[in-house]
């Protein structure tokens, strides 16, 4: 094929790209078929090749009014040899201003799909272009009637719509659009999963799947969203006026912290998502009927329990308890629930003791295994990796283990299954690799730490015989009298006292036989208290210099024990810093509320 035209019409081309349109407008005088003829190399107009700049919105202007003057109007939406229009790039590229232009000329063209299927619509939410989708659901809105023809909201255009939307992360945009058209929940996309479903598939757009650390935690708490509803409004128990100054206050700090502004958009779209799942799963149960509220409220759930989105489960759940006891292929919520390690599904399922009964006895008939048998399997690892350390991991697996070991039946402690392998060897096998990592994991954390606290048993040790200011004739200390000796001292033997216990804890840990059981209580206790002893000796160590320094140097320099308080807090902030999450995490899973807070029956 001869492409010479490519380089003859080149001005052309670079005009459209460049906004100047007054360079060419003479040329479209003399040969107005120039403006709707392919150009460049992959057969776009001048009009496609303006649209995708999203940047020459004058030259489109002008373009489109002389097209449709001299009568060429029909061939405005000429398609390139990918099979775009200048629609669809107006919509990939989120060209809003270029696409009200083009639409003024033919509404009707927001439904035509390009040579891939995909309408303007979709490929507005596919590229994540926010601004045009919104203007192309008020201009595709009342288009075609939804009793009878085709419709965007309906069948798997609908679905392609909604869960498109969700993908992108526009659950206000997924709102409005369920709000005006209902059914759209009931519809599938291409890949036959409805919207419910993919929120289902997406743990990040739940508090349950956030990864804020501490302090973003506690910013989280406190930052206030816009909540539309006025029933939600009143949930604040302060004055209206109040609530906006608050609202205001926040706001401004969006500007100047870009990290607090994220932070509001996570709770935002937290709270966007839950309202969604409201939405669905009531629109679901108000077409009243039965095989569809149990096809997508099951198939949802499902979903969710593997990819670990409790606030699904628990809104199918609270709307139509008996989900519970979906079990299409070969599928039970209970032994899901255990196998992707979801204690919060756990929780909700065995709240009722008729439940809890008749779960507790269900077997995987396939594959011959029970309960106990699923909880001795390694856990999904987005699952496991929620704990730090392997040592914390192979704890958390023994937790699901014993809890799971409580609840089934007694036979079932010792029943095989189709491979002839009871819960216990199943176990062992599967955590074999993950014990030897907490096995590691132990050793190195003690032997790091036993080096620590040996040194500062030196330190403390000596510092006990080498008393500051010296001694008197007689053997006192010279500074006995004054009460910042008074503190060495007593800091000193605190450093050396807690230092040795920490010795004697993490050589217990190195010493120990590394059981599996161990790491269920025995080994992380001896880890909290060494680590804890350590970090007071450390803590003590700092104390007792600073004390020294200040009955040396009170004499020469009075003002020093203010800059030493400073000082020694540093390398304690540091520790603190560093190794107290890991301490508050050891805590909080070994002394800790069980993780298996189910309600009890009255």
């Amino acid at each position: 094929m001869n492409y010479d035209h490519v380089i003859t019409h080149l001005p052309i081309h670079k005009a459209a790209l460049s906004d100047e349109w007054e360079s060419v407008s003479q040329i479209f005088e003399k040969e107005p078929e120039l403006m709707t003829k392919p150009i460049s190399y992959l057969g776009e107009t001048p009009l496609l090749m303006a649209v995708g700049t999203n940047n020459s919105h004058q030259f489109v202007k002008q373009l489109v009014s002389r097209i449709v003057a001299v009568g060429l109007a029909d061939q405005l939406f000429l398609a390139s040899s990918r099979g775009d229009n200048p629609l669809h790039r107006a919509a990939m590229v989120g060209n809003t201003i270029d696409a009200r232009v083009l639409v003024e000329q033919n509404p009707d063209m927001t439904q035509v799909p390009n040579s891939d299927g995909h309408t303007p619509l979709n490929l507005a939410v596919w590229h994540r272009n926010k601004r045009t989708l919104r203007y192309l659901l008020e201009v595709t809105a009342g288009l075609v009637p939804e009793e009878g023809g085709s419709s965007p909201y309906t069948g798997v255009d609908g679905g392609n719509l909604i869960t498109l939307t969700i993908h992108a992360g526009f659950l206000d945009v997924a709102l409005e659009i369920i709000g005006k058209h209902p059914d759209i929940v009931i519809e599938e996309d291409v890949n036959s999963r409805t919207a419910l479903e993919v929120l289902g598939s997406k743990p990040e757009l739940f508090p349950s799947g956030s990864t804020l650390g501490l302090w973003s935690r506690l910013i989280y708490l406190f930052i206030p969203i816009n909540k539309r509803s006025l029933e939600e409004a009143q949930l604040y128990i302060f004055t209206k006026v109040f609530y906006k100054c608050t609202i205001g206050f926040w706001s401004i700090f969006h500007y100047l912290a870009p990290s607090i502004k994220n932070i509001h958009d996570t709770k935002l779209i937290h709270y966007q998502s839950k309202l969604l799942i409201k939405h669905i799963c009531t629109n679901i149960l108000r077409k009243r009927d039965h095989d569809l509220t149990w096809k997508i409220l099951g198939s949802a759930t499902s979903v969710a329990v593997e990819h670990g989105t409790p606030e699904v489960i628990e809104e199918c759940i609270s709307t139509y308890p008996d989900i519970i006891w979906y079990n299409e292929k070969g599928f039970h919520l209970s032994l899901e629930a255990i196998t992707q390690r979801q204690e919060q599904v756990y929780n909700i399922l065995f709240q009722s003791a008729v439940h809890k009964a008749a779960q507790a006895s269900l077997i995987d008939k396939e594959e011959n295994e029970n309960s106990l048998h699923k909880a001795a399997k390694l856990a999904p690892p987005h699952r496991i990796i929620v704990m730090t350390g392997a040592a914390l991991q192979m704890q958390r697996e023994l937790q699901w283990y014993k809890e799971v070991e409580n609840l089934v039946e007694p036979s079932f402690k010792k029943a095989r299954n189709k491979n002839k392998k009871t819960p216990k060897m199943i176990f062992m096998e599967e955590h074999n690799d993950l014990l030897n990592e907490a096995q590691s994991w132990m050793k190195d954390v003690s032997a790091s730490s036993t080096v620590v606290a040996a040194l500062i048993i030196t330190m403390a040790f000596a510092g006990a015989f080498t008393l500051p200011g010296g001694n008197k004739d007689n053997g006192s200390p010279l500074f006995l009298n004054k009460g910042t000796f008074m503190l060495f001292i007593i800091s000193d033997a605190i450093a050396l006292f807690s230092s040795t216990a920490s010795v004697v804890m993490f050589l217990g840990i190195l010493t120990a036989r590394f059981a599996a059981d161990d790491f269920l209580y025995a080994l992380p206790k001896r880890m909290t208290i060494g680590l804890v002893l350590l970090f007071m000796s450390l803590a003590a160590t700092m104390i007792a210099f600073s004390a020294t320094l200040a009955l040396v140097l009170e004499d020469k320099v009075a003002w020093i024990a203010a800059p030493l308080v400073v000082v020694t807090c540093v390398p304690v902030g540091l520790f603190v810093w560093l190794q107290f999450p890991l301490l508050i995490e050891l805590v909080w899973s070994t002394y800790g509320p069980s993780i298996f807070s189910k309600k009890k029956d009255g």
